[in-house]
């Protein structure tokens, strides 16, 4: 019997780091998990303490943070006892800011802090130097003179384009030290005006995870030394500096010479996880802006959402952006591509559009599998790449492509004003994937008439009440149709919880909601696995998917009987034609079909007559979309 499985977790697991992290904990998207029960710190090292100034989901439990300007003492990460020294943080001119960027996986950065510090906290994760006098300090005290230490730090904004946004690390009032920082910083060895205690990292991008990085640290007598923070403008080989710097806002320090910690992570692993849903034709996606779960599951202001919807639906209550992927642009793309390209910004296709064709519709045309995306508040008749009035060119991830962006003839066969949907809808003429956005005032942004949150929900919520009958009347949804009703992300920069909500006949429905984590590299999986489209794309490749929101066609039951061996089918679609095949060896060629059945009721029984014919048999259903 074969049975495809609803889900398949993906935990993989390594060896541990000398830094005795905490029990196994799942790291978002990295879908990364470390043991290191009953391990001991390594012999050198006596404490090894992290720091994270904006603790977040993927922030050690012993981890510490002082804010801006205050003091505390640091934590052993191994047991969270104190370790007797204290850091004291003093800043002049720094500034909170709310978008940041996190190592990507695998770099100096992310091998050193991954599960420790994250990064991308919330709501300020970033600490910018806006100015040439701008200082940010972390001064150490209660350390041994007569002890090593080493220490790392790491700051990055993650945007691609802030390519002159350099800061300049130094090491203040240490007795001796040697430099050992990571591929990609300038030191006096590249920039002879940078002195032996001084090292410039670009922090604008800094995706790269380059790190500060000093060791055999002898504090002076007093048992001090600081790691002072300040923008740099000085040369920068084939480069140029002088724009916003930003602060260390995670580091790690450890008593002992010479850095004991991680010198790699394992390779991330492809979810394997075959592909369980089935049955579905039409694809309907339709986002709204910025809005935490929590504002709309149970709101007043979300009437038909709450009563009318969710009833009938399957919804997700743990659904977050990719880490740290803010503002709402870099969200869009990562629907389609299941990357952001290295943008953390909302500029124009002009400035962020991308030539690639590593897309999701890209992948549709080549299957012959029609696609459109129906915006609100455009006119149907030019590449619609600027923002005008309420229509925000940030909610179009199609025309930051390049394939459509330049091509005025497939962006207008494609990239229609929405006032057509209702129209295609009742002809059915709407394409197998359709991507719906709202305007600016429709899709809870931004409230028309003011009164904050409550009036912007409200009128996505009314605005949802008129659009979604025309949707769910169709046949295009009654004939295998699925509408993923989502948000971009959560309130004020977060990375959620907010909404995911499925309607679909083949969705378990019924109010049915899970608390698994999901990104929107699930949707996107989700997407691909409807279609059957292929290489999965970017992150979507390492994630699960959303089918536990989804009826999946299973053989529930097998048993013999005086006819032959009885197979109990469950969650076929009525109407729908399907197939039961066996197979002696699961071969992909050597599957024989022995019942076609146009299901009337959502479950059947098939009786296989002669099962005596071989020695071994698997069964498999397989329904026609």
């Amino acid at each position: 019997m074969f049975v495809y499985p609803t889900s398949m977790p993906m935990i993989f697991t390594g060896k541990p780091d000398a830094d005795c992290s905490a029990p196994p904990r799942r790291w978002g998207r990295r879908l990364v998990i470390f043991a290191a029960a009953g391990l001991v710190c390594a012999a050198d090292a006596q404490f090894v303490s992290f720091y994270d100034h904006a603790p977040g989901r993927f922030t050690h439990s012993n981890a510490v943070d002082y804010g801006l300007a205050g003091s505390g003492r640091l934590k052993n990460v191994a047991d969270g006892a104190s370790v007797g020294v204290t850091v004291t943080v003093t800043n002049s001119g720094a500034v909170y800011y709310p978008y940041a960027g996190v190592p990507d996986y695998g770099t100096p950065a992310s091998i050193a802090f991954e599960g420790f510090v994250d990064f991308g906290g919330q709501p300020n994760p970033s600490i910018t130097l806006p100015s040439s006098n701008s200082v940010l300090a972390y001064t150490f005290s209660g350390l041994d003179p007569n002890s090593e230490y080493n220490f790392q730090g790491a700051a990055m904004r993650g945007d691609w384009s802030f390519t002159n946004q350099w800061s300049l690390l130094q090491l203040v009032g240490a007795a001796t030290f040697t430099s050992a920082h990571s591929d990609g910083a300038l030191t006096t060895a590249q920039v002879p005006s940078i002195a032996p205690n001084e090292v410039a990292i670009n922090t604008g991008n800094n995706v790269q995870g380059v790190l500060a990085w000093w060791e055999h640290i002898r504090p002076g007598a007093a048992g001090t030394f600081s790691v002072i923070c300040r923008p740099y403008t000085g040369p920068v080989p084939g480069g140029s500096s002088g724009g916003t710097a930003y602060g260390i806002n995670g580091f790690r320090l450890e008593q002992g010479g010479s850095y004991s910690g991680r010198i790699s992570l394992p390779p991330r692993q492809p979810n394997l996880a075959p592909n369980s849903l089935g049955g579905l034709q039409t694809v309907f996606v339709l986002l709204f802006e910025n809005k935490d779960w929590s504002a709309i599951l149970g709101s007043t202001n979300c009437p038909y959402i709450n009563n009318a919807l969710l009833p009938i639906a399957s919804y997700c209550n743990q659904y977050y952006t990719p880490h740290a992927l803010h503002p709402s642009e870099a969200n869009y793309l990562w629907l389609l591509a299941g990357t952001n390209f290295g943008i953390r910004d909302d500029n124009p296709p002009s400035v962020n559009h991308q030539n690639t064709t590593n897309t999701l519709f890209h992948l549709l045309d080549q299957a012959g599998i029609p696609w459109r995306t129906y915006q609100e508040n455009i006119s149907g008749t030019n590449i619609p790449d600027a923002s005008a009035g309420q229509y925000l060119a940030r909610h179009n991830p199609f025309v930051f492509f390049d394939e459509v962006r330049t091509n005025l003839a497939y962006c207008t066969n494609h990239v229609r004003p929405y006032t057509e949907l209702a129209a295609d809808l009742a002809n059915n003429k709407v394409a197998r994937f359709n991507f719906l956005t709202p305007n600016l005032t429709n899709d809870m942004h931004s409230a028309a008439t003011g009164g904050g949150v409550p009036q912007e929900i409200l009128q996505g919520d009314q605005w949802l009440s008129r659009e979604m009958p025309k949707i769910l009347a169709s046949s295009a949804y009654s004939n295998g149709g699925a509408v993923f009703i989502g948000w971009d992300e959560s309130t004020d920069g977060y990375d959620g919880p907010f909404g995911m909500i499925v309607l679909s006949p083949r969705a378990k429905g019924g109010g049915y909601s899970n608390s698994v984590f999901y990104t929107h590299s699930a949707a996107l999986r989700t997407f691909q696995n409807i279609f059957g489209v292929r290489p999965y794309l970017g992150d979507a490749l390492f994630s699960n998917d959303l089918s536990d929101l989804f009826k999946t066609i299973q053989i529930s039951s097998a048993q013999w009987t005086k006819d032959g061996f009885s197979l109990t089918v469950t969650n076929v679609t009525p109407g729908k034609t399907n197939f039961t095949q066996f197979s002696t060896d699961l071969a992909t060629s050597n599957w024989t079909t022995i019942w076609t059945n146009v299901a009337t009721l959502p479950w059947q029984i098939i009786t296989d007559s002669s099962p005596n014919d071989s020695s071994a048999r698997f069964y498999r259903i397989i329904e026609l979309p």
